[in-house]
């Protein structure tokens, strides 16, 4: 008889569905640690990103708590009902109902319950994707475990490729320069020397654009940069070019490390076992965000150290979607632009805090994968110090 596997009342037959449910019992005790799901407005939101597969539950587990949350809707639906019902004999209070009238409001009400979901849940979702903001300032202690294959390709295949996608935002960014860069004379990489620490990797691989650590944390990589043309080599490959799940951090094709822009992205995969950028998930708890904000990128021609300044919380949009792409923002051109962008990435975050930059700070970006709806994205600000 096959070993079996137990939580609470469920039973599982194989180990992957048990750690399946796991999972899920982590999401639901943090939902219902963090929401009042009795609440209509909190159970509608949270049903529609359920419906919509933004949050997403893989066992029966998971799956039971998705028909107790429509146990809830329903509740709701009847009360909204009853006001409507309460309201309509107000209006006709003094006056006598006849059979007929009586027999049409009853009618109307039950038609009222048969529909008020399927509306109510319509008019919803036509709604910008504020319900995804709402929640994100309630996720500070979600942290769950991400696979090491599903989902991976996303990180920069569809980050650094909706920019080529979307002419509109690439040709923005391609445009748009920092005045302050504006006034600077370009500087050739050609004039510049490869630091000594540096030298022997770079005559290894050539696509090495410098080196990137986190004191206390495992992260202590090469980074990589490949041109606009194959802009995701090194999300398959490693760091000798031979092809690997792991793949290796690499710096957004778009970027340029010598005449430096004003946010510098880097990605990497979001593996379970937490090389690369596995380990980021740990800085969704505040403690240990407080404790790990050192960082260290040197480019190959210069050394720096960073201040991690923001854990945030987004997903990937796709081409018609009209909403803010923490991914595609690479220059600021005024201090506007700049403050634009402040506000979004101030939506995102995952603790409640006022993020610490200001026009003319030079921003570092670290995104990976992170599973918490469809598509999910987590990356971390930090700024030039």
């Amino acid at each position: 008889m096959s070993e079996k596997y137990r939580i609470g009342d469920y039973e599982f037959n194989t180990y992957e569905e048990y750690l399946a449910a796991q999972e899920d019992v982590k999401k639901i005790d943090f939902i219902t640690k963090e929401l009042d799901i009795t609440d209509a407005d909190v159970a509608v939101r949270l049903y529609t990103l359920i419906r919509n597969k933004e949050i997403v539950f893989r066992s029966q587990v998971g799956m039971s708590f998705s028909w107790y949350v429509m146990d809830v809707l329903a509740q709701n639906s009847q009360k909204l009902l009853e006001e409507k019902r309460m309201k309509e004999e107000q209006k006709q209070k003094g006056r006598k109902l006849g059979a007929a009238g009586a027999m049409c409001i009853l009618a109307a009400v039950l038609c009222l319950g048969y529909y008020s979901m399927t509306l109510w849940q319509d008019h919803l979702e036509s709604q910008e994707f504020e319900k995804l903001q709402d929640m994100q300032n309630l996720t500070g202690h979600l942290i769950r475990e991400t696979s090491s294959d599903e989902g991976q390709e996303g990180t920069a295949e569809q980050e650094s490729g909706q920019a080529d996608v979307s002419g509109t935002d690439d040709k923005k960014s391609a445009k748009k320069k920092d005045a302050k860069q504006q006034d600077k004379k370009k500087i050739d990489p050609a004039d510049l020397t490869v630091l000594k620490k540096y030298s022997d990797l770079y005559k290894q691989n050539k696509d090495l654009a410098g080196w990137l650590s986190i004191e206390g944390t495992v992260i202590n990589y090469p980074v990589m940069q490949t041109g606009k043309k194959n802009p995701d080599f090194y999300l398959h490959n490693g760091f000798d070019k031979k092809e690997s799940d792991h793949g290796t951090l690499f710096v957004d094709a778009r970027n340029d490390i010598v005449n430096r822009d004003t946010n510098l992205i880097i990605y990497g995969h979001n593996m379970r076992d937490g090389t690369m950028f596995g380990g980021l998930k740990s800085f969704m708890d505040k403690d240990y965000f407080e404790k790990h904000q050192e960082l260290v990128f040197d480019t190959i021609y210069e050394k720096a150290k960073y201040r991690i300044v923001a854990v945030c919380l987004s997903k990937v949009n796709y081409q018609d979607d009209d909403t803010f792409r923490y991914y595609n923002f690479l220059n600021a051109e005024s201090k506007e632009e700049f403050q634009a962008f402040l506000a979004n990435i101030q939506q995102l975050t995952v603790f409640d805090q006022n993020i610490d930059i200001s026009y003319g700070d030079e921003l570092l970006t670290l995104s990976t994968c992170n599973s918490y709806v469809q598509d999910g994205r987590l990356f971390l600000i930090a700024k030039k110090e």
